[in-house]
This record gives structure tokens, C-alpha cells and sequence, in this order.
């Protein structure tokens, strides 16, 4: 059997320090649990070359490259739809080709471990956050475009799916050729306040 390198990964955090200004604080801790969940992401991909970014496993349509994309995307498009605040233009052109209905598709390309960190970081440090900062009911129902939903509904739903699309990265990153091994710090959380 062929040895494979393997990348040990940053400890997986729990005692995080939410962002200041939020005028919800359960909502400012699902915000930094947000921003956990991607340094994961950026951790299992920041060595990676365009290559690994742009492997197919099996004739699959996803790339590394393609979820990266599509989790930043997903992020905005909810937040948008959450806040109703738009997601400026430029940064709206860089992910929505990862969008729901772009899967399946011809997967984004050319793109360096360090473009898809910032195009994410982008979206959450400029975008996410300070639009989140300003609500303060987290639990009130709303509707919109056929959709009903609560703020801390979507924050879980957005935390499921950084998580589940990490896994996929991870699988793609090992059958690539490049294993990523997990660990974890304390398991002791910081009480949202």
C-alpha cells in the first residue's frame, strides 16, 4: 500500500471569543462559531496546490475549489436573505458561480488555496459579520421568498454546513493524495454572554 503524507491540523477550538458590537450574544457565539469552522476548512486546504483544488474524484462534479466556494456562498446568500442587506456586487460575482443551481456543473477553476481563503474571509469578516451585528431577535419566525425561518435556525443550518462540506474536503484532499489528520484542544466551551 502507497504511503501518503499527511498533514497534522490545527487543534479543533472551543473556548471562542465572539466578536464585539453584536447586539445578540448568542447570535455574536454562532458567529464565531462560524469563523471556527472555516479556519478549519482554510487549515485542510491552505497547503494545497491549484491541482488537489481542482481534482474530481470519480467523475464527480466537486471539486475542493467548488465547495470552498459554494460555503461562501451558501453564508451570503442566507445572511442576505436574513438581513436583507445585498452582498456588494464584486464579492456576489467571485461566489455565485458555486451557487445551488451552478452544481453540477463545470466546477470553478484556477484558483490558489490563498484566493479561496480570502474570497471567504472576505464574506464573513465584511460581510456576514457586520450584517449580523444589528439583530437582536434571533428566535422571531420570519418568511420570505417561500422560506420560514428563524435567525438561530439558519445560524445551525450554516454551522451544519460548513461541517458537512469540510468532511467532503477532507475525503477529496485524501483520495487526491494528501491525508489531514483532525485533533481537538480542551473540549471546554466559553458561555455565550
Amino acid at each position: 500500500m502507497k504511503e501518503i503524507p499527511v498533514k497534522t491540523g490545527r487543534p479543533r477550538r472551543y473556548s471562542l471569543k465572539p466578536p464585539a458590537g453584536f447586539a445578540n450574544a448568542e447570535l455574536a457565539h454562532g458567529v464565531a462559531q462560524l469563523q471556527e469552522l472555516a479556519e478549519r476548512v482554510y487549515d485542510q486546504i491552505e497547503d494545497l496546490p491549484v491541482e488537489a483544488l481542482e481534482f474530481a474524484a470519480g467523475g464527480s462534479y466537486l471539486t475542493i475549489s467548488m465547495l470552498v466556494l459554494h460555503m461562501a456562498w451558501a453564508e451570503a446568500w442566507w445572511v442576505r436573505r436574513i438581513t436583507g442587506r445585498e452582498v456588494p456586487e464584486a464579492l456576489w460575482g467571485q461566489i455565485e458561480k458555486a451557487s445551488l443551481g451552478n452544481i453540477g456543473g463545470p466546477p470553478p477553476s484556477g484558483y490558489t488555496a490563498h484566493a479561496l481563503i480570502d474570497i471567504c474571509r472576505t464574506v464573513q469578516g465584511q460581510y456576514s459579520r457586520i450584517a449580523l451585528a444589528k439583530i437582536e431577535a434571533i428566535d422571531e419566525v420570519r418568511k420570505k421568498e417561500g422560506v420560514t425561518f428563524s435567525v438561530r435556525a439558519v445560524m445551525g443550518q450554516l454551522a451544519w454546513h460548513w461541517t458537512y462540506h469540510s468532511g467532503q474536503i477532507g475525503l477529496l484532499r485524501l483520495l487526491w493524495g494528501s491525508d489531514y489528520q483532525w485533533r481537538s484542544e480542551d473540549i471546554v466551551a466559553l458561555v455565550p454572554r
